[in-house]
């Protein structure tokens, strides 16, 4: 765990106002139990300097930044979400815990246990971006650890308070994981916004 976290909201190299990217991410608009759970995370940090909360709606675990939408072609985007869609065909649905609390740079999370319970769902998407789109970002991000954002740091503070008010977290939950979206995504002030492109299922 970090000892201090930093200011989420700089603009990284190529973002700007009103301008989207092309992202996966595993929503959970159909996951009543997480949304609980990400509420009784953000009332234990309530009132906390420093915190943007993230509402409901806006719930998400990253999975993979592709690019710029206005990089990408249309055909391009289209032959990616087949090419996952042919990827995905070999994966069965996939159940993980998650809630274990997690801080990371600029943000606290919930985390996922087992560790790389996952992966063959990011490397399936990597598979289909590789082979259909030429703009993409595969090779300008961190390595992956699977996570759902509740507060984004917009300040730089200490995660001391932080880890107090989480030194008793909440119960976790189980998560399954049966399909990954294509989103269209921009940020809007402190929060991001998408719009869904593809929606696209596991196998089984």
């Amino acid at each position: 765990m970090p000892e201090r976290l930093r200011d989420h909201w700089w603009w990284r190299p190529g973002m700007r106002p009103g301008r989207s990217m092309l992202v996966w991410h595993l929503l959970t608009e159909d996951r009543p139990e997480l949304r609980s759970l990400a509420r009784r995370y953000r009332a234990r940090l309530a009132g906390m300097p420093g915190l943007d909360p993230v509402p409901d709606a806006w719930l998400h675990m990253t999975t993979r930044v592709v690019g710029f939408a206005d990089e990408i072609p249309a055909a391009e985007a289209d032959a990616m979400v087949s090419a996952v869609t042919e990827a995905f065909g070999a994966l069965a649905p996939i159940t993980v815990r998650i809630g274990r609390p997690y801080l990371y740079d600029e943000g606290v999370a919930m985390g996922i246990e087992p560790e790389g319970a996952l992966d063959p769902v990011r490397e399936a998407i990597d598979a289909g971006v590789a082979r259909t789109v030429t703009a993409h970002r595969l090779a300008d991000q961190p390595d992956w650890t699977p996570h759902v954002t509740v507060a984004y740091s917009n300040t730089d503070l200490p995660t001391a308070p932080i880890l107090q008010a989480l030194a008793d977290p909440p119960a976790p939950c189980r998560l399954t994981v049966h399909q990954a979206h294509l989103v269209e995504q921009v940020r809007d002030g402190r929060l991001y916004r998408w719009d869904v492109r593809a929606s696209v299922p596991l196998a089984g």
